[in-house]
């Protein structure tokens, strides 16, 4: 019995301690596709959230939002519900500074961006002599800031994949502290009250062997008595 609480109560911690892989990218023409920049939350558990994302242009790089001679004459990034997963356009909030901003920031309404979840918008690009999806891994790349929900964060830079796609991976480590209120809390208290029961009834030599059946209540009840008396003379 007492093994079996300390498996389970390892196997709670693993269960928890998960961590979170979630991906960006960016694929074909900044002036054509509409679903050019993509941010997938490829894997974590399933409580966690992406609270906001911000994408950092390298080198010379800018976003363009002029409305001019760019994809369908933005003034802001736009949402493709045709490639997104689990968002709708009322979930994603884009902010930025200016007509050619360097830095574009994500926010995400609570509890929208779960794991299986991707973002796919357009945002148009100048600055890198081309506007393939290869260029933002040029200059060192596009830097990605993830923040979750319980406020971890990653950072990663865009590669160059191919001449049309560049990708970047952040891995956040997981949590060394559950959040209050989860599940996890629970189960781990039962946990520990049947192993720290265990022990007792192995102190007072009351474990039942596998032929002597159940120590009876009242057999319980005399051993912790006696146990609470040996802790109050020590």
């Amino acid at each position: 019995m007492l093994r079996a609480c300390w498996i389970l109560i390892s196997l709670l911690f693993a269960a928890d301690l998960q961590g979170t892989t979630i991906s960006g990218f960016a694929a074909g023409f900044a002036n054509q596709t509409p679903g050019f920049w993509g941010i997938e939350f490829q894997s974590g558990a399933p409580a966690e959230r992406i609270a906001s994302v911000v994408l950092k242009m390298p080198g010379p790089g800018f976003f363009d939002f002029d409305g001019v001679d760019n994809y369908q004459n933005q003034t802001a990034p736009i949402f493709d519900p045709a490639s997104s997963l689990g968002l709708s356009a009322g979930q994603v909030f884009f902010s930025f500074t200016g007509e050619h901003p360097k830095v574009l920031r994500i926010r995400f309404a609570p509890d929208a961006f779960a794991p299986g979840d991707r973002l796919q918008f357009a945002a148009d690009i100048d600055g890198l002599g081309s506007k393939v999806g290869g260029a933002l891994g040029g200059y060192g790349g596009v830097q990605m800031t993830v923040a979750l929900s319980d406020r971890r964060t990653g950072v990663a830079n865009f590669r160059t994949d191919t001449e049309v796609a560049s990708r970047a991976t952040v891995d956040i480590a997981p949590s060394i502290v559950p959040e209050a209120g989860s599940t996890f809390w629970l189960l781990l208290g039962g946990g520990l009250i049947l192993c720290a029961l265990d022990t007792l009834l192995r102190i007072s030599g009351l474990k039942a062997s596998p032929h002597a059946g159940v120590a009876k209540p009242e057999a319980i009840k005399h051993a912790l008595q006696g146990y609470r008396s040996r802790c109050l003379a020590a």
